[in-house]
């Protein structure tokens, strides 16, 4: 699959350590689970020793379909990098995300009322930042940030938006008082 590229992803682009940041979660969770299967299988051949090869086969079992869910989430993770697309075009800020179901949001930069980078937990220990877009509508909150850029990365486009926004705002004035005047 090709990369979904644009000049501002040249420009600003995603971490390569998104993917791997987005399924440590997974693989966390499923060694959870594993080792509480583990446990509960340990203590069930204690008790039920006549039953210790099904025991054996299905913690076996367990552990190759938790190895397999995580390594079909890391490649789901792959996809979603390759397929992730944003741009600031002239009028808009545009972002695409999604393998199966993408998802479009298309911001006038009239619209924009903030642009903060922040960190979670899992961004501070892979060093990387999301880019947050604000408007007046819920779906910005939802679907308008772009998450997985390093520190350079997230500081320039939040810059680029921020400088392309008060261009805006006073071309905006500049019509009006044009219109005023006329």
């Amino acid at each position: 699959m090709k990369i979904a590229m644009s000049k501002t992803r040249e420009q600003f682009p995603l971490s390569k350590k998104k993917p791997l940041k987005k399924t440590i979660p997974t693989i966390i969770s499923s060694i959870t689970f594993f080792i509480m299967i583990l446990i509960v299988g340990l203590v069930s051949r204690l008790f039920l020793p006549e039953h210790s090869g099904i025991i054996s086969l299905g913690i076996i079992s367990m552990a190759v379909i938790l190895l397999i869910y995580s390594l079909l989430t890391y490649q789901y993770q792959i996809w979603y990098f390759q397929v992730y697309f944003y741009d600031l075009t002239d009028d808009f800020i545009i972002i695409r995300k999604g393998v199966f179901t993408p998802r479009e949001i298309t911001i006038p930069y009239e619209r924009v009322q903030d642009v903060y980078v922040d960190q979670d937990l899992w961004d501070r220990l892979f060093g990387l930042y999301d880019v947050h877009l604000s408007t007046a509508t819920i779906s910005s909150g939802l679907a308008a940030h772009i998450d997985g850029v390093e520190k350079m990365a997230a500081d320039g486009l939040r810059e680029k938006i921020l400088k392309r926004v008060s261009e805006r705002i006073k071309r905006s004035k500049i019509t009006m008082s044009n219109e005023k005047l006329g």
